[in-house]
């Protein structure tokens, strides 16, 4: 049997390099500290950008897909840490992009941006079962991909690669035993 030495653990500018590195690799394995410090990084540049460029929104509109796309291929890698399908982010994107047709094609938007928005017409483009079972799925979706974030990868290597925080111990950078019994 295999002994795995446990890697330490990514900083906030590991993380955020490791990812650039790999804007738009899809393939591999993230361990969670490069995930999550990236993940700040994300919403502090998002907020920040969204500050400053509000008058920009062709530039804003570009930075925020740049960040989304990196954002999504981590995600992925860190599925794959779990030994998990990346396709759980496709069924989200695809889920969430439907609900967008969907409310776009009700006249839930045309409801909310007249003058004097109606909110029972909202509301009643809301009414039916395709907004409540989307919105199910939609949280189903999310909820399973932030678990499957937030639990630790396996060492072992897996079809998405070797381990990104485990590594195995060479017997040979094992020390000798002493002979000395330590209690």
């Amino acid at each position: 049997m295999e002994n795995f030495k446990k890697l330490p653990s990514m900083g906030f500018g590991e993380s955020v390099n490791s990812v650039l590195k790999n804007l738009l690799n899809f393939n591999g394995r993230a361990r969670r500290s490069e995930l999550w410090w990236y993940f700040l990084a994300y919403m502090v540049v998002a907020l920040v950008a969204g500050l400053i460029l509000t008058g920009f929104p062709v530039l804003l509109g570009i930075i925020g897909t740049v960040l989304q796309l990196t954002l999504l291929a981590v995600t992925v890698r860190r599925l794959h840490d779990c030994g998990h399908s990346g396709w759980w982010v496709a069924a989200a994107i695809i889920t969430s992009v439907f609900m967008q047709f969907y409310l776009a094609g009700s006249g839930y938007y045309e409801a909310l941006s007249t003058v004097n928005p109606d909110p029972d017409a909202a509301m009643a483009a809301l009414r039916g079962p395709v907004f409540p079972i989307g919105g199910l799925i939609s949280a189903i979706l999310n909820i399973t991909i932030f678990v499957f974030c937030v639990l630790d990868g396996k060492p072992e290597p897996n079809k998405y690669g070797p381990s990104p925080k485990y590594v195995i111990e060479d017997e040979a950078a094992q020390p000798e035993p002493s002979g000395k019994d330590v209690f």
